[in-house]
């Protein structure tokens, strides 16, 4: 990947980021604007564990690039270790709001399925996604939905943990490493926002694009993988480039 792109790249990921950011915001707002009837069930079910989840996501998602700007962490280490600390709390409060919230993840895709009004708000008419008239959904058809988010909430704790103990131990190119899986993981807030339409068209099927679609964080984790193991040859071909 040449460096316009790379360049381009992390560009559009801090626009994404800023703009799920805003998007999830909206609920600290009173009243709260654009609540579809699902996300106004899920907010009176667990008004706290929710709020929690969408604060500390809000604060991974802004505080994490913040960590890969090599120019802040070599000129302003303190603010540098500042922004990590709060990422890292972030991921730990959020994870386990996450994980109290998984069991109720089936039923709340089940109510958005059986609301007509979000395909409403896209212009988009249910049967062109695959949604037969008169269709009723079950939450026992999303039992997978829920073990994804649950999942992904201890991978997110996990990788985060990872990259705090390697930080510790001042193994600086392995901390850095595990701050990319984990946001990663992070940035699953903005995937699966961006993969749930293609997927109800090209599958035709709500199961199994909305399980796919919460299931789309391992993508990242590979995508993520892939670049830790893909840095190590970038750095010896620029040093072998930059000797010749």
């Amino acid at each position: 990947m040449s460096r316009k792109m790379a360049s381009a790249a992390v560009a559009v990921m801090w626009l994404l980021a800023a703009v799920v950011a805003l998007a999830a915001a909206r609920y600290f707002l009173n009243p709260v604007p654009l609540l579809l009837p699902t996300q106004s069930l899920a907010l009176a079910r667990h008004p706290a564990w929710l709020l929690l989840h969408i604060a500390c996501g809000v604060a991974a998602i802004v505080a994490g690039p913040f960590q890969f700007v090599a120019s802040l962490r070599a000129s302003h280490p303190a603010v540098h270790r500042a922004t990590g600390y709060i990422y890292l709390a972030a991921v730990l409060l959020g994870g386990c709001a996450g994980l109290r919230l998984s069991p109720d993840t089936a039923q709340f895709v089940a109510d958005g399925l059986n609301d007509n009004t979000a395909f409403e708000l896209i212009g988009m008419a249910p049967t062109a996604l695959g949604i037969a008239p008169n269709t009723t959904y079950d939450s026992s058809q999303f039992l997978l939905v829920a073990l994804a988010f649950a999942a992904m909430a201890v991978a997110w704790i996990v990788t985060s943990a990872a990259a705090l103990v390697r930080a510790r131990q001042r193994r600086f190119a392995d901390h850095r490493a595990w701050m990319m899986r984990s946001y990663s993981l992070t940035f699953a807030a903005v995937t699966v926002r961006l993969m749930a339409l293609p997927l109800f068209v090209v599958t035709q099927d709500p199961v199994v694009a909305i399980t796919l679609t919460f299931w789309s964080w391992v993508l990242n984790l590979l995508v993520a993988e892939w670049l830790v193991r893909r840095a190590p040859r970038a750095v010896a071909l620029r040093t072998i480039g930059e000797s010749a």
